[in-house]
């Protein structure tokens, strides 16, 4: 019943999340409605020919707030009216009259006027007096050759621009033509300004692009007036429009936008982390065997790092670290699926003009602040402010390339639209945008950075939204594939991990994928709940809000895969058990005393536990160490030299590698504690090697004591035992203090310590009443006295252990079973 509750708990917290963020609809107001041309107006043709393309008029009406700004709702069922300003021009509507649909559009061809020269519709709602009209124009008996035509940057245009007047049998000869570059670098240029109409009615120039440029040209064409001027009518001036393409320009401002969008969030991952500090330790601890406490975990720590591949990679070295089992990493990996969807949140908002204040500010509380936490509020305010300055570099380049006849093409050989209304999405195309997602999360690794340059080419009109979805679920798919290239020459479990978490997003992607084509109303069921929950209509002819849509498309899809994934983790686990099954990378460095897992390095809270860990593996050998060697002094037995001189060898490598560990630890972004606690670390690890040094010194007095044949008395060999005991007791009452966290225990080894000290004092004045009374020999007390000073030396280094436990003991992780 606990479970259950907790179950419906976690299911409304989401639930509420993604309604959170996908904002409630606004209330309606009545306000006037108003006509819009979208498209289809000023064309050009042969008189008495129909428009290559529809005119298309779209009636707005009520308002709403739509992504932070207010845009009118389409008006459906309302009758429109376009009629020609001059009737005995033959220019007429072919639908005079008609009614808008669902999304307020009405359309119809038009015919051209046998007249030449421009010919201006009325468009208007004659039910809506209120309504203002509007008016267009379209232009008879003239053509325009080589319009929208591509170029590399620095070249001529492929083709002439050509303006062309009248018809093929009466072509108006002699009509002045003047050329205007509007927009464009001022170092492009036409070779002809002003142009006179050949014997067939052209009049030709040509452009000259300019070197390192990447988008458009306007050109304005204005047709003079000639003798004849009631022959050729009338023209108002036509724009034409031509496109270049800088290739390394683009590619270098493409890479520099998603370079720095991943820097900004990577500069937010570890600014957050700086502030959290220890306290991320706090979500560490909920590693639970609950899976639902797993699972919010995991969402805890991904919304932190900003990447479920991260996220993953992290939970391996746990896995790898023997302190998760494979049930709890699997929860977590769910967890974090959830949590990596942050990012793809705040991109689809409007935040642009946010970016350069941010940057701004950021690097002025990096200058003046001093304290860790504050540099790490300085790095995430920073952080902010380069993703959005990085997402906002690469939108503008991919908003002028979304007219490129070229990516238009490439763009779709991946266009999953369906070809007819109310047809189900091509299945080749939806493959290969999962299978194009996939290739892209593993290159960039983080699928927060493909997530959102999908966002950014959708909202240049790059993608559609029916494209963008499934790239975005092989994304996905793409982040776990991080986590598997991490497990290579891990052990068997860490492998089942990352596996688990591939198999679990495939078969989440798979079931989505068939919903795509579970239709409501011709269109994928997903599709439109997406579309229900989030302000605007992405089904709209323009769509509307598209960056949120897809934002919200990530999160619900990441949402409902977990609360369906939820109560089959052991399946997921048996599954990957079966699968990975090969003991390859389980025996690998059993001879060393610990492993230091070099994937927790970015998370410092997990790295330093991992360093508690190892610091207590590398303590117990040294007691065990001391152990067996003063129990070989006391019995003059070396038979086990090769096997004692080996384990202090593997204290010594483990003291290397902890210290390198912790090296490279410093070089990560730390709070003030964690760098402070650092140096604690250090010396406690040399007084660890210090113990295993002071053994072997122990250990090489059999030899002296065989050389002379010396024997020591009852009473000594008691003394040194009861010291032995001593020792052993501090050494694990300090390790299981520190397993433990309990202070009060290390208390108690600080305590030990300091009576062993007093007892080997007392143990060399008893020696020297020996020594005194010929009990002894000289030789004997030397050795004797070396032993002494040997186990002092070993108390004291435990006792220097102790008083640095309280700093480790801030990084200690309890995980729970």
């Amino acid at each position: 019943m606990k479970k259950t509750c907790t179950f419906a708990l976690l299911s409304c917290c989401l639930l509420g999340f993604v309604l959170l963020l996908t904002g409630c609809r606004q209330p309606e107001e009545r306000i006037q409605k108003v006509i819009a041309i979208t498209s289809g107006d000023a064309q050009y043709g042969r008189p008495g020919d129909e428009t290559a393309n529809p005119l298309t008029v779209q009636v707005l009406g009520v308002e709403r707030t739509i992504s932070g700004g207010r845009k009118r709702l389409p008006a459906r069922e309302v009758r429109v009216r376009i009629e020609p300003m001059s009737p005995e021009s033959g220019a007429l509507a072919v639908s005079r009259e008609g009614v808008t649909d669902n999304f307020g559009i009405f359309r119809t061809r038009l015919r051209f006027g046998k007249v030449m020269g421009d010919q201006t519709f009325k468009v208007t709602c004659p039910d809506y007096d209120d309504v203002p009209p509007q008016y267009f124009r379209i232009s008879s008996g003239l053509d325009i050759r080589g319009n929208t035509q591509q170029a590399f940057a620095g070249d001529m245009l492929p083709e002439p621009i050509q303006i062309v007047l009248g018809t093929e049998e009466a072509p108006a000869v002699g009509v002045p033509v003047y050329f205007t570059l509007l927009t464009g670098p001022s170092n492009a240029s036409l070779t002809q300004e002003r142009v006179l109409t050949n014997s067939r009615g052209v009049a030709s120039t040509q452009l000259q692009t300019a070197q390192g440029y990447t988008g458009s040209y306007e050109i304005f064409a204005e047709i003079g007036e000639d003798a004849n001027k009631d022959a050729t009518g009338s023209f108002r001036g036509v724009t034409i429009q031509a496109l270049a393409l800088s290739r390394t320009d683009l590619l270098i401002s493409v890479l520099s936008g998603l370079a720095l969008f991943i820097y900004g969030m990577t500069l937010m991952s570890d600014g957050l982390q700086s502030i959290v500090g220890s306290r991320l330790k706090g979500v560490l601890q909920m590693f639970t065997g609950n899976r639902i406490s797993a699972v919010l975990a995991g969402m805890g720590v991904s919304a932190l790092i900003q990447s479920s591949g991260a996220c993953t990679v992290m939970v391996v070295g746990f896995v790898n670290a023997g302190l998760m089992n494979l049930s709890q990493a699997i929860g977590v990996i769910f967890g974090s699926a959830i949590g990596t969807t942050v990012t793809a949140q705040m991109v689809s908002f409007k935040l642009d003009s946010l970016a350069l204040p941010a940057i701004a500010l950021g690097v002025l509380v990096l200058l003046i602040s001093r304290k860790s936490r504050m540099r790490g509020l300085a790095n995430t305010i920073l952080g902010f402010g380069v993703l959005f300055f990085g997402m906002t570099m690469m939108s503008s380049e991919l908003k002028v390339i979304s007219e490129f006849p070229s990516f238009k093409a490439i763009f779709s050989y991946f266009d999953c639209a369906p070809r007819t209304e109310g047809g189900f999405l091509p299945f080749l195309p939806v493959c290969g945008a999962v299978l194009f997602g996939m290739v892209m999360t593993v290159v960039v690794q983080s699928s927060s950075a493909t997530v959102g340059l999908a966002i950014a080419m959708a909202q240049s009109g790059l993608l559609n939204f029916y494209t963008a979805v499934p790239l975005i679920l092989g994304d996905n798919i793409g982040s776990t594939l991080t986590g598997v290239l991490a497990t290579i020459n891990t052990n068997r479990t860490s492998r089942q991990a990352a596996l688990a978490a591939t198999i679990f997003k495939t078969l989440a992607v798979i079931v989505m994928l068939a919903l795509l084509y579970v239709q409501i109303d011709g269109k994928p069921c997903f599709l439109v709940a997406v579309n229900a929950l989030t302000s605007g209509d992405v089904f709209a002819p323009q769509p509307e809000n598209i960056g949120r849509h897809l934002a919200n498309a990530h999160t619900i899809f990441n949402i409902v895969a977990v609360l369906a994934f939820i109560p089959l983790i052991n399946t997921v686990a048996a599954i990957a058990k079966f699968l990975v099954r090969d003991n390859r990378g389980d025996n690998e460095d059993n001879d060393k005393i610990c492993h230091l897992e070099p994937h927790l390095l970015n998370s410092p809270s997990a790295a330093l536990n991992e360093v508690l860990t190892a610091l207590l593996s590398m303590t117990r050998a040294a007691i065990v160490l001391s152990r067996q060697s003063i129990e070989a002094f006391m019995t003059k037995d070396n038979s086990h030299a090769d096997d004692i001189y080996h384990q202090e060898k593997l204290i010594d490598t483990a003291q290397k590698d902890i210290i390198d560990y912790l090296v490279k630890l410093t070089r990560r972004s730390l709070s003030e504690e964690q760098s402070l606690t650092i140096p604690d670390f250090m010396h406690c690890v040399n007084d660890v090697e210090r113990i295993g040094d002071r053994a072997i010194n122990i250990f090489s007095l059999i030899e002296g004591i065989e050389a002379n044949s010396l024997n020591f008395t009852e009473a000594s060999l008691k003394e040194i035992g009861e010291i032995k005991e001593r020792l052993v007791i501090a050494g694990e009452m300090m390790i299981d203090g520190l397993l433990r966290n309990d202070i009060s225990v290390i208390d108690k080894v600080i305590k030990h310590c300091g009576e062993i000290s007093q007892m080997t004092s007392v143990s060399e004045l008893n020696h020297e009443i020996r020594l005194h009374n010929r009990d002894c020999s000289v030789e004997n007390g030397l050795v004797y006295v070396e032993l002494l000073g040997n186990l002092e030396r070993i108390s004291a280094h435990i006792e220097n252990l102790a008083e640095r436990a309280s700093a480790m003991l801030k990084h200690k992780v309890l995980f729970k079973s």
